[in-house]
């Protein structure tokens, strides 16, 4: 069973009002072996009210995200095409899809988006690309996103490292 499956099922179960515990048991007890699955995905759903208190700051990441990759071709304009451009096009195409798992508030992406963006920004300075007012703004608008994204992360999904699940000093996920 994939991720999306489980998601999706695991989704539908809290819809109904099950309990987070309540869930991981059933489904850890059908496949023990998918456990740290099971306790990833349940940690990667936001609970309703904490949704709902930072919906309109995880607008801001979402279309913070979707200004970085038009910001990201004005810096590099003009493009040099005899040089390759597969950097420009991963860089232009990365933020897109992480803003898709924002739009969607999954969990899972919001640590790996700030260390992504935190790469990007120490990359732009170190290259001194904030000399330029495109550059400057990429500059600020990186750091704006990586700020937010750890702030969501931390607020929002606190069960959850940069790749999986935290434990407790028992071993026990937490949910």
């Amino acid at each position: 069973m994939g991720l999306f499956n489980i998601y999706q099922g695991i989704q539908r179960e809290l819809e109904r009002g099950t309990s987070r515990t309540g869930i991981f048991e059933k489904y850890s007890k059908n496949s023990p072996v998918d456990t740290a699955k099971y306790a990833y995905v349940l940690a990667s759903i936001p609970y309703p009210q904490l949704r709902q208190k930072y919906l309109k700051l995880n607008a801001v990441l979402f279309l913070l995200l979707l200004t970085l990759p038009c910001l990201g071709i004005v810096v590099e304009w003009p493009i040099d095409f005899s040089q390759s451009t597969l950097f420009i096009a991963i860089k232009t195409l990365v933020p897109l899809l992480l803003g898709y798992f924002v739009f969607h508030f999954h969990g899972g992406i919001y640590r790996v988006l700030g260390i992504w963006c935190l790469i990007d920004l120490l990359e732009s300075i170190l290259l001194l690309n904030f000399t330029t007012a495109a550059g400057l703004a990429k500059v600020v608008l990186l750091f704006l996103i990586v700020v937010i994204s750890f702030y969501l992360a931390r607020r929002v999904f606190p069960n959850l490292k940069v790749l999986g699940p935290r434990q407790d000093d028992q071993g026990n996920y937490l949910l």
